[in-house]
């Protein structure tokens, strides 16, 4: 346990490092880890998971700039998640799962950073979910995740023109349409319900909080990455989701 969970930290590391550059693709083929200000190599002994960032109080060796509290963030988010995945799913239908949930870590990067979603970590992935599905790889027939992939993202399609006809803007991105779509084709019509259910949750709870605190209205709120976040719930507890529908 203790190997997976430093295994899955430097993960997160690397998760956080393709993130910033999905969102900054001049650097994706950028060969050594550098600071997002300075652009400054960051050597061995600045880049351990956490530790680095705790040690150097958030900032950057060279030009002292604060490093992203996003960084921390994901790099503790992933080994948790991985780990309470690998302990709660049949071994089996790990290597698929893993995908899907590194992906969708890359989209809580991405959201709360820039409020961006790139298409590499949703539409680019949904063959997987149908390969996975078709080869007994994950808990669905291809059907359902096919039904599943269309489901998501009509249902914010209409969601987007509903609000758009109601106040005149498009309160749904795009990313998220295509996030719930490749939600939808590894979990099926009702993960993308529960996922759309416990997102919309999460999202208006954390957003009052803010501005209690803050005293700020918030225009706009990272809604792809609670997304992510109900369709981590919802595969981690699929079993108690599915029994529990399926026996109203």
């Amino acid at each position: 346990m203790i190997s997976a969970f430093l295994l899955f930290l430097a993960w997160g590391s690397y998760l956080n490092s393709l993130g910033y550059r999905l969102l900054n693709i001049k650097y994706f083929y950028k060969a050594r880890s550098f600071c997002p200000s300075c652009l400054g190599r960051i050597h061995w002994y600045d880049n351990i998971p956490i530790i680095s960032w705790l040690l150097l109080s958030g900032r950057c060796r060279n030009c002292q700039k604060q490093i992203s509290w996003l960084y921390p963030f994901i790099e503790i988010l992933t080994p948790c998640i991985l780990l309470v995945l690998w302990t709660a799913i049949p071994l089996y239908y790990f290597p698929a799962y893993f995908i899907f949930f590194s992906a969708l870590i890359l989209t809580i990067r991405t959201d709360f950073d820039q409020m961006l979603i790139s298409r590499f970590t949703t539409l680019y992935l949904i063959p997987i979910a149908f390969t996975s599905a078709a080869i007994n790889r994950i808990p669905l027939s291809l059907s359902t995740a096919i039904v599943g992939s269309i489901f998501g993202y009509f249902l914010l399609w209409i969601a987007k023109k509903i609000s758009f006809k109601v106040n005149g803007k498009e309160g749904i991105g795009q990313g998220d349409l295509e996030l719930l779509a490749f939600i939808g084709a590894f979990s099926g019509p009702l993960g993308c319900w529960i996922a759309l259910l416990i997102g919309s949750i999460m999202g208006t709870f954390i957003s009052l909080i803010s501005m209690a605190i803050t005293k700020k209205s918030i225009v706009k709120i990272p809604f792809g990455a609670y997304l992510a976040f109900g369709s981590i719930i919802y595969i981690v507890f699929q079993d108690f989701f599915i029994l529990y529908f399926f026996n109203i």
